[in-house]
């Protein structure tokens, strides 16, 4: 678990996919330089290991409490292949209204897709 890079939100990862995630960003960066060195410090400084007790609940630690403003409700939210946790209040204002919503995926999809070749698909 660590807190979300660009949100107020927490994001707890499988094992798997949090190996993959941080094997992916050291394979970007260059461990002489001294800027890279900085971040990658910066990102797994941020990380907690978490697991479950024997019914199921997994404790979160304080620290992660105050910075996200998570005071009693939450909010789970499954976005691809993570899980956020946001403060309920503050996940309450993270969505469109439906109207602009389904406007705004319907431009989405009906974007044209190409492949490599710039061929539509």
């Amino acid at each position: 678990m660590r807190k979300d890079v660009f949100q107020d939100c927490l994001v707890l990862y499988p094992e798997e996919v949090w190996n993959e995630e941080l094997d992916e960003l050291r394979q970007r960066l260059n461990k002489w330089n001294a800027n890279h060195q900085l971040i990658f410090r910066q990102f797994v400084s941020d990380v907690e290991i978490i697991t479950m007790d024997g019914n199921g609940r997994i404790l979160i630690p304080k620290r992660y409490l105050q910075i996200t403003g998570i005071q009693s409700d939450v909010r789970f939210i499954g976005v691809d292949n993570k899980i956020e946790i946001w403060a309920k209040e503050r996940a309450e204002k993270l969505f469109m209204e439906p109207e602009a919503f389904g406007a705004a995926l319907e431009e989405i999809m009906k974007e044209e897709r190409r492949t490599t070749n710039n061929e539509l698909k």
